[in-house]
């Protein structure tokens, strides 16, 4: 009998606070109506071939300059006590 009373009283109050929430700005992050958070729409087709290949090609570049980076720390760190095979 409890529960029930619980229940009556607590579904209203979850039932507003989702209807309260605002909606995101157009290509920012939303959240649903059970509070799951979706990331951000793409503007324009979601996967043209461009865009996946422009996409592509920054997410390479990054990781060059990540790889260079990392091999110049282990370089100077590791120079000392490693020569090698």
């Amino acid at each position: 009998m409890s529960r029930l009373l619980v229940a009556t009283l607590v579904l209203p109050l979850l039932a507003g606070s989702a209807l309260a929430q605002a909606p995101a700005a157009p290509g920012g992050r939303t959240v649903t109506s059970i509070g799951v958070t979706k990331p951000p729409g793409r503007a324009g087709a979601p996967y043209s071939r461009v865009n996946t290949e422009a996409d592509m090609a920054k997410a390479q570049r990054a990781s060059a300059t990540r790889d260079k980076a990392w091999d110049s720390k282990m370089r100077t760190t590791m120079g000392s006590i490693c020569k090698g095979c």
